[in-house]
This record gives structure tokens, C-alpha cells and sequence, in this order.
């Protein structure tokens, strides 16, 4: 048969693959020549439109080449749309992670991107003729015992390489928005007109749905008064566009964790910044609190300091691990996964509550019961016990539903009142033997 046309259509992302596929295809072609077509090999000061005219609608099959779910379909589509032709092929080799071709193509013929699909395609185009109107362009191809058809195994197992290396995705493991930057009429910040997009986990960090874009004015409102950081970023953008650092920006509340906002990347045009990125990390409770909490006086008394310790991590384990989920448990009647889960966070959060006493020389029961008088030890002793106990209870026994748990948890938290309340006599018992 006469020469055999064939346009490769795919993202320029993937030029190196689609230049490495017309290499291949022609490194097989017999004495009927094969015309493979990339816009790569457009030559400069062409009319590209004209060219994708000409070349598509002049071509016998239509080759769609889809790595990727994620590559951008416009000029792929633009081409489909200027192929036709009832006796012309349109056919896809799509990535081995690919269920199917986009809409537009799925009704037509597929390979996979792996040596066999690749190899499939190759025999059907050069051996069998099923591309060409049942006229091969090649059968030596198809002879085993032929050079010819180590060759097209060797492209086979090489363009699947290629197509492997095409698998190879980004995981981003941040929460994170974009600020796009417009500016008024005197070039000064609007946030009317500034909107925001992010990924899911950075927009649920700000509270907001997975709508977007959505306006920095909407933001800036919902931010608290006391931590105002999209505040703090504003101030700092035309010192940003004059390529300063960012400043560091002041860490936020969400429910009961803490978030630091860092501006990871700018983008400016001509002095005026058009997109901020950041991300919002994550910060550990426990691990930073020892950097923030209240230092004690350096010449208080040990008496008084292991006990004051005691005490704050005794307001920690009422008002930062009982009492909201109590409250959950209580009043929002969890299902029994969610009361599960509930029980599993507070045994963990007095794991992390037991290090971190460690960490402040809380060590052993000599050290604890060090800080309280002697004729408190039998109260100290049974309401230790009693802890013991209702944790045991807590994660041992089968929950019957949320009431249950909310039982469980006041039990508990009676037992952190009783720890109050012993504390409150040491401290009187300390305080009154000051002079």
C-alpha cells in the first residue's frame, strides 16, 4: 500500500514520548513509508492552526496518546475535532492506571501503555493490517525468528519504560491555599477581587467548603480578631513584592489544633505580586508546649513546683481531654465508630499527657507522691486507684452506645475533681507554712 499517515496527538508535557513513539514506528517501517506527525517538528514561523489542519485531516490514524488523567485535554480535543473520516482509525494508548480514555475517545479502540499493549499495537498496525484496511505495512514483524520483530519487542519494552516513568505523581503532603493578588484602580490590595483556591485539607484548616474560588474578604472575616494573620500577610505583600522574605506569620486555632501559616512561594509581575502560596503545618500540642507554657518562678520552692505542674496537668486532662468529648458524647449522640474513635483519643491524649509529665521530672510514684503530705497518702492512693480503674474500663470493656460513653467519661471526670480537690488541700497546707 501507498504511504501511511499517522498523526500523534498528545499534551506537550509528554513531547519526549510522543517524539520517542515516531522514532520507534519508523525505525519499523519496510518499503511502504510511514509519515508519523508531532507538532514538535513544526518548524518555526508556521501557522500552527493551518498546520494541525492540513496534518490531521490529512492523516489515517489518529493516535491519542494519555498518560495521565491529569494532562490538560484542550488541544487534544481541538485535534479529534478536526479528524474525520469514515474509513480513518482513531486509536488511544493510555497508562496501565487508567481504567478507561476521557469521554471524547472512549469509544474507540485502547492500548495499554505496557509492553504487551505497546506490542499489540505494533503487530496490529505493521503485522495483521487491522490499522490499515487489512493490509500490513510490514509482516516481517510478526516472523519470531526475524531481527525485525526483536526489534519491535526491544520498543515495546522500551516505550512502556517510558510510559512507567509517566505513573510517577506528586504527593503533596500539605494543606494549602493560593492567594491570587488583584489590585483596585490606585494598585492597592483588593479583597473583593482577591479569591482564594486550595487544596481539600487547606480549605477545611480555614473552615470553608471545596467551592472555590473563594473571595480573601470572606477569609479575612472569618479570621479571629486576636490572631489575625491574613491581616499580617496583607501588611506584608508590597514588602513581599519587593523581594523580601515573608514574615513569620502568627499560628491559628481550628478546633483544638494549632496551625502555623508559611508562605512557601510568591509570583510577581512587573513589582506587583499576582499569586502568594501557603501551607498550613501542623503543630503538635505536646511538643510545642513546652516552649510556650508559663515558666515558673526560678527560686519557687520544688514543693511548690512539682505541684503547680500537677495541677496544670491536671486542668489539661478536664478541659483539653474530658470535658469535650464528654460534651460530644453527651449532648451530639456519636455512632458507635465515632464513640470508638473518641475512646481511642483519650487513651492516646493521657499516653502524651504521661510523657510529657516525665519530661517535667514526674518520674516514678516516689516523685508524685513526694509532692503531697503524708496524712493525704490513703486519699491520694484510692483515688489513683480509682483512675486506674475507670481508664481500664474505658478502653477494655464494649461500649453500648454513646450514653455509655458519656458515663464513662463523667466517671472520669469526677475523678479529676477529686484530684482538684486534693491538690486544693496541699496547696493550702504548702501556703500556710510560708511566712
Amino acid at each position: 500500500m501507498g504511504e501511511v499517515k499517522i498523526f500523534v496527538s498528545h499534551n506537550s508535557k509528554y513531547a519526549d514520548l510522543a517524539k520517542a513513539l515516531k522514532l520507534s514506528l519508523e525505525a519499523l517501517e519496510s518499503e511502504n513509508s510511514l509519515d508519523v506527525k508531532v507538532a514538535e517538528e513544526m518548524a518555526g514561523a508556521t501557522d500552527w492552526r493551518k498546520w494541525i489542519e492540513d496534518n490531521v485531516r490529512g492523516s489515517d490514524i489518529f493516535l491519542f496518546l494519555y498518560p495521565s488523567t491529569d494532562m490538560d485535554m484542550t488541544w487534544c480535543n481541538y485535534e479529534l475535532g478536526r479528524f474525520y473520516g469514515e474509513d480513518r482509525k482513531i486509536v488511544c494508548i493510555k497508562n496501565t492506571d487508567i481504567k478507561s480514555p476521557p469521554p471524547t475517545f472512549e469509544p474507540y479502540q485502547a492500548y495499554n501503555g505496557d509492553e504487551d499493549g505497546i506490542r499489540k499495537f505494533i503487530d496490529e498496525l505493521f503485522v495483521s493490517g487491522n490499522l490499515t484496511n487489512g493490509k500490513p505495512l510490514n509482516p516481517r514483524i510478526g516472523n519470531f525468528t526475524d531481527k525485525l520483530s526483536e526489534r519491535a519487542q526491544d520498543i515495546s519494552r522500551e516505550m512502556a519504560q517510558r510510559f512507567a516513568q509517566a505513573r510517577v505523581r506528586d504527593l503533596r503532603y500539605e494543606r494549602r491555599i493560593v492567594l491570587s493578588v488583584c489590585y483596585d484602580g490606585a494598585k492597592r490590595f483588593d479583597p473583593e477581587a482577591s479569591t482564594v483556591e486550595g487544596n481539600v485539607e487547606g480549605l477545611n484548616v480555614l473552615g470553608l467548603g471545596q467551592v472555590t474560588p473563594i473571595k480573601w474578604s470572606t477569609i479575612r472575616k472569618s479570621a479571629h480578631d486576636s490572631v489575625d494573620w491574613p491581616g499580617e500577610l496583607e501588611a506584608a505583600l508590597p514588602s513581599i513584592s519587593a523581594g523580601s522574605l515573608p514574615p513569620a506569620l502568627p499560628p491559628f486555632f481550628c478546633g483544638s489544633d494549632i496551625y502555623l501559616p508559611v508562605v512557601t512561594k510568591a509570583q510577581s509581575v512587573d513589582g506587583l505580586l499576582v499569586e502568594v502560596v501557603l501551607i498550613f503545618v501542623a503543630m503538635n500540642r505536646d511538643l510545642v508546649r513546652p516552649l510556650v507554657d508559663w515558666s515558673l518562678p526560678s527560686n519557687m520552692p520544688d514543693s511548690f513546683v512539682s505541684l503547680v505542674r500537677l495541677v496544670r496537668l491536671m486542668f489539661r486532662a478536664r478541659w483539653e481531654i474530658l470535658e469535650p468529648r464528654y460534651q460530644e458524647a453527651r449532648y451530639r449522640a456519636p455512632s458507635s465508630e465515632r464513640c470508638a474513635e473518641i475512646v481511642r483519643d483519650v487513651i492516646a491524649a493521657f499516653d502524651r499527657m504521661q510523657h510529657y509529665a516525665e519530661s517535667q521530672g514526674i518520674v516514678g510514684l516516689d516523685k508524685f507522691y513526694a509532692v503531697f503530705q503524708a496524712d493525704l497518702r490513703p486519699d491520694i492512693e484510692a483515688c489513683g486507684d480509682e483512675w486506674v480503674e475507670l481508664v481500664t474500663k474505658l478502653g477494655a470493656a464494649p461500649l453500648k452506645d454513646s450514653a455509655d460513653l458519656s458515663a464513662r467519661l463523667k466517671a472520669l471526670l469526677s475523678n479529676n475533681t477529686r484530684w482538684l480537690q486534693l491538690s486544693a488541700k496541699q496547696f493550702g497546707i504548702a501556703t500556710s507554712q510560708l511566712p
